[in-house]
């Protein structure tokens, strides 16, 4: 039966196979293969609703309670970025509640506002699960659960811990005995008590020395992206209430502990990091030992709780998700073939479109030679301008009255080439003045508009329509480098193609009917994709990660959020793929793909190694300030990848752009939009 399904159909059930199985795996590790009870779960709170993933030990129940533990992750990710202690203290014994803060993945404040939605979001989670009878609680009624949150989850956590101290202090009863922000600096924390006033809590920091924002006030005037110690720092001090003090110790404070990790990592990467991971283990091994004695609870092991070992194994699900998304990246190609043979979506074939195979190659080592000196230098441009665009700062300025003498240039050569057809009067030379002018008037054109694009840079900041921060701050970069991408292709194409009967030199050319079929194919594919990853997510309860990327399914919010920003990704990748085209037709195999991808991400690459070696180097990084913006980034690597692979593939197939283009800003502007921050205020 095999050798009647053709080539496609093959691959997609082998790579169907691939994600079903490293799914089932990434669900295994995630469930401790099956001595871990995970659901998807919601409740609502105070101020809204909040959801996550509960890990419950086998055992545990009413009359067997356990201590518990609430981790939460930092501005702009989700739930699964917390399954380093959602894994290793699940499969340990503790209960792990593992939630997406407010105004973040499926959960819903109903006070909206802009960046407000974590004052209260890990107590509000806390106090659900205090009131669950398997949470471990003395006579008193005072609770053994422990907060933990990363960055933002950090500071909620911190947030928490004050809350219920204050609680405490009017009840005499605290739900709350042991904390560890994360990435977290307290000098952030607005109202923080001088004596950090914690009490009898076990509370512990992890201050990573190339933490890209907190823990250093030195850091502050020049930058934050400078290597900095927490443990020698008057906050670290002062919140441990020593005057000197050694990483990993704990020190006695009003009752309670204190101690500060310091690990040798970045900020994003304490949520992947096996040093942080041991940190977390240890920590709330001795800070529940403490606490439990402190309570006249007994010992972990009473309540079938391992201690002893920090060997870790959320690493595997990891490498399971990673080959999984390999598997449903894969899986865009063969439905490609499959879908675009159909009746309709067949018609995005144009009727001249040749294949790979088919392609002259330049013979010419001179062209050869200006086209490589061109994508350096326009990868070293767009490196330039990175820091530049994604901070709208004053550089550009300069780059929108450079637009002016673009505009020059251009009449210029026009004219230059109409005196040259005149004295020439030949029909040719006539002929390629008139394409000159169009050439010219075109780039003109793009040169006006990325001028007001430059000196506008206020455009998708109001956050009551542009919901996602993150977003904008993207996206203004992804437009303004269209900009750059547009007009290099305009200008220097015609340049390559000069005495060349080349018809469709953009991959622009194409019927209503064409266009039609590419937008139906595209929408085809994507949601196709993300019914996949819906299903995953439905029976696996997991999704397509690795380290801070991840492909997930979208909600109500987030898919409006994403319908207004797709008009402005398009710009992106409608010149992404006319760069991809113009640049890679003549390049045959994993070649082609590969350069596909690097005049995507080649200018991030070369900006990430720059900023993080200088940094690694000397203690400062090269753009001390860029922090946050470094880190999305990182974000950007994988998508733009796949964007850049996919368009080449699908230009090769079809003789056009159109469908890689119309793919690639519905799929990804939904990946996106389903990992960051989507203020609900947006959504009204």
């Amino acid at each position: 039966m095999l050798k009647t399904l053709s080539k496609s159909v093959k691959w997609l059930i082998v790579l169907l196979l691939v994600v079903v199985v490293s799914s089932l795996f990434a669900s295994l590790v995630q469930n401790s293969f099956w001595s871990v009870k995970v659901d998807k779960i919601s409740f609502e709170t105070a101020n809204g609703e909040l959801s996550g993933y509960l890990y419950t030990p086998n055992g545990v129940d009413a009359s067997n309670p356990a201590p518990a533990v609430v981790l939460t992750h930092g501005y702009l990710n989700n739930a699964e970025m917390q399954e380093i202690g959602a894994i290793e203290l699940s499969r340990r014994g503790y209960v792990v509640l593992a939630f997406d803060m407010y105004d973040h993945g499926d959960s819903v404040w109903d006070t909206p506002g802009a960046f407000a939605f974590f004052g209260n979001s890990v107590s509000d989670a806390a106090n659900y699960m205090y009131e669950q009878d398997y949470v471990l609680k003395d006579a008193d009624g005072n609770g053994m659960i422990a907060v933990s949150g990363h960055s933002m989850g950090g500071f909620s956590s911190i947030y928490a811990l004050l809350i219920d101290e204050l609680t405490a202090g009017a009840t005499g009863v605290s739900k709350i005995a042991v904390g560890m922000p994360v990435g977290a600096d307290f000098r952030y924390v607005f109202g923080l008590p001088d004596n950090y006033a914690f009490g009898t809590k076990s509370v512990g920091m992890i201050g990573a020395h190339w933490d890209q924002f907190f823990f250093d006030n030195s850091g502050t005037a020049a930058g934050s992206v400078v290597y900095k110690d927490f443990t020698k720092d008057a906050v670290g001090l002062a919140f441990l209430g020593v005057t000197e003090a050694e990483a990993g110790e704990f020190y006695l404070r009003d009752g309670g502990q204190r101690v500060i990790y310091t690990p040798n990592e970045t900020h994003p990467l304490n949520t992947w990091s096996l040093e942080t991971g041991r940190n977390t283990i240890t920590f709330m091994e001795e800070a529940f030992t403490y606490q439990l004695d402190l309570h006249n609870l007994g010992e972990l092991a009473d309540y079938g709780i391992t201690t002893g070992t920090t060997g870790q194994v959320w690493w595997l699900k990891e490498a399971f998700t990673l080959i999984a998304m390999i598997g449903l990246i894969a899986l865009i190609f063969p439905l490609f073939a499959i879908v675009s043979k159909l009746p309709v979506f067949n018609k995005v074939y144009r009727e001249d479109a040749v294949g790979e195979e088919n392609v002259v190659l330049e013979t010419s080592s001179a062209h050869k030679t200006l086209k490589f000196v061109i994508i350096t230098l326009s990868t070293l441009i767009a490196m330039y301008y990175l820091t530049i665009f994604m901070d709208r700062s004053v550089g550009l300025a300069t780059l929108a009255d450079v637009m002016y003498y673009v505009i020059g240039a251009a009449a210029v050569f026009t004219l230059l080439v109409w005196v040259a057809a005149v004295v020439k009067a030949d029909e040719l030379s006539l002929k390629l003045a008139n394409n000159a002018t169009v050439g010219a008037v075109v780039v003109s054109f793009i040169a006006l508009l990325y001028r007001w694009l430059l000196t506008h840079t206020t455009i998708m900041t109001n956050v009551k329509y542009w919901g996602a921060p993150s977003i904008n701050t993207i996206a203004y970069w992804a437009v303004a480098s269209a900009g750059l991408i547009l007009l290099t292709v305009f200008i220097t194409t015609p340049i390559f193609n000069f005495g060349k009967k080349v018809t469709n030199p953009y991959g622009l050319k194409v019927s209503l009917k064409q266009l039609g079929s590419s937008l139906l194919l595209a929408l085809v594919l994507a949601f196709g994709l993300l019914f996949i990853v819906a299903l995953v997510e439905w029976v696996f309860l997991t999704d397509f990660r690795i380290y801070t990327t991840a492909f997930k399914i979208f909600n109500s919010h987030q898919f409006v959020a994403a319908l207004r920003y797709m008009p402005m990704l398009l710009i992106y990748y409608f010149a992404a793929s006319l760069t991809v085209f113009v640049n890679t037709k003549n390049v045959k195999g994993w070649k082609g793909d590969l350069l596909a991808a690097f005049l995507l991400i080649g200018p991030i690459v070369l900006f990430l190694v720059y900023q993080y070696g200088v940094l690694f180097a000397t203690g400062v990084a090269a753009y001390p300030t860029f922090s946050l913006n470094a880190i999305l980034c990182v974000g950007l690597l994988i998508p733009l990848s796949v964007a850049g692979i996919a368009m080449r593939r699908f230009s090769i197939k079809t003789g056009n752009v159109w469908t890689g283009v119309f793919f690639s800003t519905i799929f990804f502007t939904l990946i996106t939009l389903a990992n960051t921050t989507v203020y609900v205020i947006a959504i009204a």
